[in-house]
């Protein structure tokens, strides 16, 4: 079974949902709109259950989501050939957020993403997507290797998190204790995310054809990428 089927139910009610609706409202229209770009139609590539999708839609955006599972993403862009996913020049805005670019943990596999997001972009348009980085996978999500991610009167969320130093692959595993009735159901999901020197972002994203136009530590700030930023955000256009 797919990463994220049985646990979607129990992400809609964490703190994942709110970092896409304050991005929505706020974070990414005011960056568009500094850009002086007026994009109508976007492909938000892993939704998920949809609240950066449906935000983006309440704003005005024509919006397609690409889901891969069936409740939520597989947050892999390598299986959406699988999925006959297939667009060209169709799109002004592509999106990719939260950390789902690292899902992939090969070079090939990212290479192959980014490929598919030129060929969807219309010619002039953007491509927006944060990444974990190397030191926020390490450090970051290392100084609590066990905790308690979020609970109710009806469940309760417990991860787990080691980091493979050699290929740079951080390892989550996700136990989730749900109520049913008067009884409790386990749900265990373990969760890879590889990360990537920005270095090696760059080269691929040139390679592909794109124009990198900005780079962030902090989309909302605007801040330049640090040794010590654990996420980073690459803004990058396809020439027209």
């Amino acid at each position: 079974m797919p990463i994220y089927d049985r646990f979607a139910s129990i992400y809609q009610r964490g703190p994942y949902v709110r970092f896409s609706q304050n991005l929505a409202e706020s974070v990414l229209f005011d960056y568009l709109e500094s850009l002086g770009f007026q994009p109508t139609h976007l492909l938000d590539v892993a939704c998920g259950e949809g609240s950066f999708a449906v935000a983006m839609a309440q704003q005005g955006f024509r919006v397609t989501g690409v889901d891969q599972s069936q409740r939520m993403i597989d947050l892999a862009w390598a299986r959406a050939r699988e999925a006959n996913l297939s667009f060209k020049n169709d799109f002004d805005l592509v999106t990719c957020l939260f950390d789902s670019m690292n899902y992939l943990l090969t070079i090939k596999d990212l290479q192959e993403a980014i490929r598919c997001v030129f060929e969807a972009l219309k010619p002039g348009g953007f491509y927006i997507f944060d990444m974990n980085s190397i030191y926020g996978l390490a450090v970051d999500w290392m100084r609590e290797k066990t905790y308690i991610q979020n609970e109710a009167d009806d469940f309760i969320e417990i991860h787990r998190q080691e980091f493979d130093y050699e290929n740079l692959v951080a390892t989550m595993e996700i136990t989730i204790f749900k109520q049913d009735g008067d009884l409790w159901e386990r749900i265990d999901e373990v969760h890879r995310e590889r990360g990537y020197p920005i270095a090696d972002v760059q080269f691929l994203m040139d390679e592909a054809g794109f124009e990198i136009i900005d780079m962030f530590g902090s989309l909302s700030k605007r801040t330049a990428i640090t040794i010590n930023s654990p996420r980073f955000w690459i803004v990058a256009r396809k020439p027209e």
